[in-house]
């Protein structure tokens, strides 16, 4: 496998990290460079440990994996986007704001999970391919960390330009809405 080819599939496990970064953005108002620092890399990490340790697994244990993998990322998914629909409604009521929380080790490490997933699954593939896994893993850290932090800085452009709108029922519609495509895209292609 090529650089090229490398390149490819990093954008592609990427995009998820990218838009959930957009939406947590539109949603937290009060982060600093290091918050979205963190951000990002947490979510490159564990994109990265996830392609590693679907590499090193094997495909006997993907393929009982990969079972369930499209319902821990809808879960995951729907109860961080459920909640951020909920306060958002709650605070809309209230006129004030809902956020998701990037201070939160466990709300942000759900996220990174969800975001994931699906890195762990084409990990399994990679040894079959002949690629050396940690400048793989490394490159993929790489390319989710860039695009996540554009999300972020991104997230709060739109923010500020969408001042009126609900934007954090819009995210919380926005993260249901992709662990409903992931759910749907596994169940049609399962069938």
């Amino acid at each position: 496998m090529n650089i090229i080819s490398i390149l490819l599939i990093s954008i592609g496990l990427s995009m998820d990290s990218l838009a959930v970064s957009i939406a947590t953005a539109c949603s937290y108002k009060n982060k600093t460079h290091f918050i979205n620092l963190r951000f990002s890399f947490t979510l490159a990490f564990i994109q990265a440990v996830c392609i590693i340790a679907g590499w090193a697994t094997g495909s006997e244990l993907s393929k009982k994996f990969q079972q369930y993998d499209h319902w821990i990322v809808f879960i995951l998914l729907a109860i961080i986007g459920g909640k951020m629909l909920y306060d958002g409604i709650i605070k809309t009521e209230e006129k004030g704001n809902a956020e998701i929380n990037m201070d939160n080790f466990f709300v942000v490490t759900g996220l990174g999970i969800a975001t994931s997933i699906d890195a762990a699954i084409v990990g399994v593939s990679l040894p079959f391919v002949g690629i050396n896994i940690w400048q793989t893993a490394l490159i993929i850290f790489i390319i989710t960390f860039s695009l996540s932090y554009l999300g972020l800085v991104s997230g709060d452009i739109l923010r500020k330009k969408l001042r009126k709108l609900p934007i954090e029922i819009i995210g919380g519609f926005f993260l249901i809405g992709i662990g409903v495509k992931v759910l749907i895209e596994h169940l049609v292609n399962g069938c």
